[in-house]
């Protein structure tokens, strides 16, 4: 009883400690192959393009707005426009800064010798001390534009206006020494003390035509 027990288990045995096959088809080639891990694939999104925004439509008013033009200044009945203080070669703004000076000068009663050309300058300074000492002042001014002459000389017109009277005339510049002097004045200073009727009719500026009568 025994030995049968033993026949009948040890096929069972045999068949459990034998070693155990894939039960799929075999590979190819004979030798199993290591599984290759998976490489993951990642896609890089294109970089949106950079967009420059548009300009916005120009209309025509536009465009001759941005077209470059001549500075506006105000005018005066006598003399026409007045001088561009921001405007001028260097030889117009230093010319002007002294035209500035000396109408200052003139109007504190005082005759400004730093400003007058040293050739004429004794010449000058008594001419204008004359009126000055008779209260003929000019309490305010105007100036126009300086205008080159021949030989390197600059003019330009001026207003001067006092009490009762006002007058006009033109201021002369020359350059000594690096340095620009008022050379001559023709500006009626006697005019001041007689009194103007201020102009009564109407004002049409120079770069606009007056209407035909």
């Amino acid at each position: 009883m025994r030995q049968w027990w033993l026949a009948a288990c040890l096929p069972l045995l045999v068949t459990a400690c034998s070693p155990r096959r894939p039960s799929g088809p075999a590979p190819a080639g004979g030798g199993q192959r290591e599984a290759q891990p998976k490489k993951e694939i990642t896609s890089t999104p294109a970089r949106a393009a950079a967009r420059v925004p548009g300009l916005p439509p120009v209309s025509p008013e536009q465009a001759l707005l941005a077209l470059p033009s001549p500075r506006l200044t105000p005018e005066d009945f006598e003399i026409g426009p007045l001088a561009d203080q921001l405007a001028g070669s260097r030889a117009e703004r230093l010319a002007r800064a002294a035209a500035l000076r000396f109408l200052a000068g003139l109007a504190a009663g005082k005759v400004p010798d730093a400003e007058l050309a040293p050739d004429r300058r004794e010449e000058l300074a008594g001419s204008l001390q004359y009126y000055l000492d008779r209260k003929l002042v000019p309490s305010r001014s105007r100036m126009g534009p300086l205008v080159e002459l021949e030989g390197g000389a600059l003019r330009c017109r001026v207003r001067l206006f006092g009490d009762p009277g006002a007058s006009s005339g033109e201021l002369y510049f020359s350059q000594a020494d690096d340095q620009w002097y008022l050379s001559d004045a023709q500006v009626g200073l006697a005019s001041l003390g007689v009194p103007y009727a201020r102009r009564q009719e109407k004002y049409v500026p120079s770069d606009i035509p007056s209407e035909a009568p």
